[in-house]
């Protein structure tokens, strides 16, 4: 364990905490195209990928910062602890950044011990959620599970699912192609993170990282196209559930998009 990597991981947390949770990740998105376009233009990446796509803006590492930063900022300042989409700077609290760096490094450690122990899944997935739970445990001020998550009418459940079903498919569909011209299974998670940026000017944009970080999985380790879709539509369900019962409406962020990449990675990598 590399005691300037815990330093690196602390700092990290600190800029993710000034930067917000969903900007860091979509700074992730854009860094990680920068990698694969040097990579595939046969580029030496290896300084990009190892410190600053893998450390510095790690999502178990600087999304979690973040997260957790601004679940402890809600106890004392006007933020809700979900609020992962507003920097922290406004609080002039250097509690609050010395909490981002903190669990940066608890991100950075947790990731680090369990790739020791080469779990099947997608570790990063497995700390982001972790670090989440964390998070509730400690600061959480509102309700923990949503019972009241969805009621709608039986028109507005077809055409929500059918719009579901739509945009796991579409989405699916291109991270395939990507994954199969470049050869780099996270290049559809890079897209779906970096356009993330359309969130600050339409609200309703939906994430879709869940399901091309798991269809890129599906596809690499099968080649077959119809399972690649199967998962992917499985991703988007997973995130979908888990979001309405433990994230919409609850006091802190439990990241759904890492609970279905978590979850399916397991299977993809121990059956398939």
């Amino acid at each position: 364990m590399d005691f300037m990597m815990i330093i690196l991981s602390f700092f990290a947390g600190v800029l993710g905490t000034f930067l917000g949770g969903t900007q860091t990740f979509i700074c992730t998105g854009l860094i990680g195209l920068i990698v694969s376009f040097f990579s595939l233009a046969g580029y030496d990446v290896q300084f990009l990928n190892d410190i600053i796509l893998n450390v510095l803006f790690l999502p178990c590492i600087i999304f979690n910062g973040a997260g957790v930063a601004t679940a402890y900022a809600a106890k004392n300042h006007d933020i809700r602890g979900v609020n992962t989409d507003r920097s922290l700077l406004f609080t002039k609290d250097y509690k609050v950044f010395l909490c981002g760096g903190f669990f940066g490094v608890v991100g950075y450690l947790l990731f680090t011990i369990f790739t020791s122990l080469n779990l099947p899944l997608d570790i990063g997935a497995l700390v982001v959620v972790l670090v989440g739970i964390i998070g509730r445990l400690l600061f959480n001020q509102e309700q923990w599970i949503n019972k009241k998550a969805f009621t709608p009418s039986r028109n507005a459940m077809v055409n929500l699912l059918i719009f579901q079903f739509i945009l796991s498919i579409g989405v699916s569909l291109i991270t395939i192609l990507l994954v199969d011209l470049t050869n780099i299974v996270s290049i559809g998670f890079y897209i779906s993170a970096f356009s993330l940026i359309f969130v600050f000017k339409y609200p309703q944009f939906p994430a879709t990282h869940h399901i091309s970080m798991v269809v890129g999985y599906a596809y690499v380790q099968t080649g077959d196209i119809f399972i690649s879709l199967l998962f992917g539509v499985m991703s988007h369900l997973i995130f979908t559930v888990f979001g309405l019962f433990f994230n919409v409406d609850c006091g802190t962020h439990i990241d759904p998009p890492a609970v279905a990449i978590g979850t399916l990675s397991l299977i993809i990598f121990i059956l398939l």
